[in-house]
């Protein structure tokens, strides 16, 4: 396997892990993985009278630090643009929250999530 394919087995993992953790916690998903322009929305669901975007940061270990450190102004300012279609194109009417998702698969699996990180 190569350094990237191993990097995107890790991602895909960490999609999997986390949409189980939000499903578990009565979020409704509504898709995964929309893109838009350079954009990508990892994990869209509504809960609460919230449309939530849930960015998925996984690391299998924590030696370069925690996954959620990856996710600066401009991948948050991204996020925001990429959301603002995505609520457009669906003529969604609900506040927006934006929540990040931190998995450490190693030396135990360690699920981070922080709800309205931004």
């Amino acid at each position: 396997m190569t350094r990237k394919s191993a990097h995107i087995a890790i991602g895909r993992k960490g999609e999997i892990i986390a949409l189980e953790h939000l499903r578990r916690q009565g979020h409704e998903i509504l898709t995964t993985n929309w893109r838009h322009g350079k954009g990508e929305l990892d994990i869209v669901s509504t809960m609460d009278q919230f449309i939530i975007i849930t960015e998925v940061k996984t690391r299998s270990d924590s030696k370069y630090g925690e996954p959620h450190e990856d996710v600066d102004n401009r991948k948050q300012e991204l996020l925001e643009e990429t959301a603002e279609a995505y609520v457009n194109e669906n003529c969604i009417d609900l506040e927006l929250r934006f929540d990040i998702i931190s998995i450490t698969l190693q030396p135990q699996l360690l699920i981070d999530h922080i709800e309205d990180a931004f």
